[in-house]
């Protein structure tokens, strides 16, 4: 591999957060109704840290990830909060400014990668262009870096695949090739959104192993959106939980699986296969996951909890601190250890 600014020795890992996300608020405003997806988020990505946003489709993850990139589709808009890196606010800076930022500071690996690649632009258009963009480099010292990114993502004959088209490459090769563009400008924060969801079990692994690999070798900070508490027990640092559009949790992944203080948490935890009963049963969630029309008035999850109060109906909890790193935004989280489910 070359020694170039898009890869190189392991970076040091910065004390402070490399990505700060404060109070962070999106809505979608279509003809019908108001939809309420991102409310009030908050986490903090230190250099060299790996975070995993979890819950289930529709509680927010995606949406955030595209409301840091300032990537939100219309109907959508970001309405509050802040997203900080390097020590700019990336919701306040023009579309221009924005443009030099993602790509060269932060980049985002889609989950779909034939639809995130443009299949009329050969693979070595893609690649290049943001390294002469970003980086001033020419274009032979792109295509020569374009070479040795795709040779080190595993994709081989690298120097004559460069010249084809995505639809000539198999869907983990197209994913590899994702991660190569996310990472061709060492970028400080790498925003991964369900990378591996399309992709078979085998394929799953590698790619897993791929970003590992690439962040100890580039120092990256890492926000992986997915909704598998299963692939992220080995692969992250940090996790937070989200439902109903905000954190419900977040904690040190051992600490999380250790001791949840969130019944929605507890509720994911159990339902994973190698927690089934004797019967081989596993163990689900009653209910459905909310309506993001209504704005937020009472904790979100109380209509599926066994916990669930009138003041958990009545006033929307605060993500409170449990233990140094361990937050949960529930008003019982202190019980949940003995086990007891009243209502």
């Amino acid at each position: 591999m070359s020694a170039s600014p898009s890869v190189s020795a392991s970076a040091s890992v910065a004390p402070g957060p490399v990505l700060r996300v404060r109070d962070l608020t999106t809505r979608f405003f279509t003809r019908g109704a108001t939809v309420h997806a991102v409310n009030g988020v908050s986490l903090d990505l230190r250099a060299g840290e790996s975070l995993a946003l979890v819950g289930e489709s529709g509680s927010g993850k995606t949406v955030t990830a595209l409301s840091v990139m300032g990537l939100v589709p219309a109907p959508g808009r970001v309405v509050g909060g802040a997203v900080e890196l390097g020590g700019r606010d990336l919701l306040r800076l023009s579309a221009r400014e924005l443009q030099r930022v993602r790509g060269r500071e932060i980049a985002m690996v889609f989950q779909d990668p034939m639809t995130s690649l443009n299949p009329v632009l050969t693979v070595e258009r893609q690649l290049t262009e943001p390294m002469r963009r970003h980086l001033g480099m020419t274009k032979r010292a792109a295509r020569d870096e374009a070479v040795a990114l795709l040779t080190r993502v595993g994709i081989s004959d690298a120097g004559r695949r460069l010249g084809h088209h995505p639809h000539r490459f198999s869907g983990g090769q197209r994913q590899r090739i994702m991660i190569a563009m996310a990472l061709a400008c060492r970028p400080a924060v790498l925003v991964a959104d369900e990378p591996t969801t399309a992709l078979d079990v085998t394929i799953q692994a590698q790619i897993v192993a791929l970003v590992k690999d690439l962040q100890a070798e580039l120092g990256t900070a890492i926000l992986w959106i997915t909704h598998d508490l299963a692939l992220v027990a080995g692969l992250v640092d940090r996790v937070a939980v989200m439902y109903g559009g905000a954190i419900v949790e977040e904690a040190d992944v051992d600490a999380l699986y250790a001791e949840p203080r969130h019944p929605y948490t507890r509720g994911l935890l159990a339902s994973l296969p190698g927690r089934a009963d004797a019967a081989g049963r596993l163990a689900a969630i009653p209910g459905r996951p909310p309506a993001l029309t209504a704005a937020p008035g009472a904790c979100s999850f109380a209509p599926r909890c066994g916990w669930a109060d009138d003041r958990c109906r009545g006033a929307v909890p605060p993500l409170e601190g449990v233990d140094a790193g361990h937050r949960s935004a529930c008003f019982r989280w202190r019980e949940l250890d003995d086990g007891r489910r009243d209502g």
